[in-house]
């Protein structure tokens, strides 16, 4: 899971650092895990050998496939790649640098969009194979965010003429199709449940409407999801019966996780400056530390003034996926964490 459209590769190669984009109490508790004697542990995940730098950016909710973006460089020739892994097996498709993944589902299908002639335009590889998504005529891009198990994909489309954002569903029984989705307006649609539950946050473009978290029912119902002082919402990533974002304007926000069932805040660690992704059990992941409930938890690897982490996105099994940064960008999986 992940929910961002990141820089590219290249650009972040460049810099040499990965930077990552971006409570109050409540009635509910996150689950968390017992104490024991597992060690955190960081391991690399294997590439290609003529793959020299590689991050790993999304990771389905089972925690089986990873999908990530490799380069590879060939003389003077420095070629991008779409990397999916499956256990210690890596598939490799051809990429570009404007090509960004935004999600992956627990049968390996891969979402994102891609910078084409002037435009944002969304994408889902599939057994072994890209294919483009229809987009409305309305859009001026479209970015998909988030796909469930079925194969749903939802996301949003820019209409430029009002400088506003559509939430958009393609849905996985009626290929070649795209609808938009009954919510808040001007809203992006993040993440689709496999009950089809739909998370998002309104306001997404900013412009006149007031940020605003929201959960839309399987039976269409919206709740929206609020914090105390009536303060903007938003969201970051959610699984299961949580979400995790923030409540405030910039500069002045707090971060927090809601429980979809009840609507309540939990709030999320203070040590923890930000927050990357959110599994079923409501563990939060921040760029480079856990928030268990209980305990925040580091993230090991990191080399300071020689190597930088960055992690992405949690499995529901606790694996965290993301990157470590020093003479080269290298994928990698932590566990146990």
């Amino acid at each position: 899971m992940t929910r961002t459209i990141p820089n590219s590769l290249l650009a972040g190669l460049t810099a040499g650092v990965l930077t990552a984009t971006l409570g109050a109490p409540g009635v509910a508790t996150a689950a968390t895990r017992p104490r024991s004697a597992t060690l955190c542990t960081i391991r690399p995940l294997p590439m290609p050998a003529d793959v020299t730098h590689g991050e790993a950016r999304a990771i389905d909710p089972t925690g089986r496939f990873i999908a990530g973006r490799g380069l590879r460089i060939t003389g003077d020739v420095r070629e991008e790649l779409l990397l999916l892994w499956d256990g210690p097996r890596v598939t490799v498709a051809p990429s570009d640098p404007h090509r960004y993944l935004a999600a992956v589902n627990r049968y390996g299908v891969i979402v994102g969009s891609a910078f084409v002639d002037g435009t944002y335009r969304p994408w889902r590889y599939r057994d072994g194979r890209l294919e483009w998504l229809p987009a409305p005529a309305t859009v001026s891009g479209s970015w998909p965010l988030g796909i469930n198990a079925r194969g749903d994909i939802v996301g949003h489309g820019s209409v430029e003429e009002t400088e506003t954002a559509l939430p958009l569903l393609w849905p996985a029984d009626r290929p070649g199709t795209v609808e938009v989705v009954d919510a808040p307006p001007n809203s992006a649609a993040q993440e689709i449940f496999d009950d089809g539950s739909i998370v998002g946050t309104a306001g997404a473009s900013g412009g006149a409407t007031t940020p605003t978290a929201w959960v839309r029912r399987p039976d269409g119902r919206i709740d929206r999801l609020t914090a105390p002082g009536a303060v903007p919402t938003w969201i970051r990533a959610a699984q299961g019966d949580w979400a995790v974002g923030g409540a405030g304007l910039d500069g002045d926000h707090v971060l927090m996780r809601w429980n979809l069932r009840s609507g309540a805040t939990v709030p999320v660690h203070p040590g923890l400056p930000s927050v990357q992704d959110v599994n079923a059990r409501g563990t939060v992941l921040g760029d480079r530390a856990v928030d268990r409930g209980d305990r925040l938890v580091p993230l090991p690897g990191a080399v300071p003034g020689a190597v930088i982490i960055m992690a992405w996105a949690i499995a529901d099994n606790g694996t965290i996926v993301g990157s470590t940064n020093g003479t080269r960008l290298r994928p990698v999986r932590w566990s146990g964490c």
